[in-house]
């Protein structure tokens, strides 16, 4: 682990980005991939490679911080969740990157841990509202 750019799938990853990238913002990138764990996951993933928030500059900590939290206003606009969780691990991807789960009363989770199994396929459509809703979040998506 640590900060080797050789062993990350994400910078290793030709042109050094995710896949699925639906939304650039100033210190991340946001993944909406077809298959997800919930309709509404996305995935915050940092530009830098750092493995832990604390080992970002301070601006850029504070704006990574922004980053993830504009898109959690979004999903929560366009999904309406009575939770949003907020998960960074990091030891599977040892690349800074927060999963967001906008969750509700029923969904495949309830009463358990998320284990981020593909359970659910978006249409092009789905990934589209989520990229506007992002891209703009001053507009209220429909």
């Amino acid at each position: 682990m640590g900060t080797d750019l050789e062993g990350c799938l994400i910078c290793s990853h030709p042109g050094g980005r995710p896949t699925d990238i639906v939304a650039e913002l100033s210190t991340a990138w946001v993944t909406a991939p077809i298959k997800a764990p919930l309709p509404g996951y996305v995935c915050v993933v940092a530009k830098r490679h750092v493995v832990e928030p604390y080992d970002l500059p301070n601006n850029e900590s504070a704006t990574f911080w922004d980053d993830c939290m504009q898109v959690a206003r979004a999903l929560s606009s366009l999904f309406a969740p009575t939770k949003m969780n907020y998960e960074i691990h990091g030891n599977t991807i040892p690349h800074l990157h927060m999963h967001l789960y906008p969750r509700h009363p029923g969904d495949v989770y309830e009463g358990r841990p998320i284990d981020n199994i593909p359970r659910f396929t978006r249409t092009l459509s789905d990934i589209d509202r989520i990229r506007r809703a992002i891209s703009n979040p001053s507009i209220s998506p429909t």
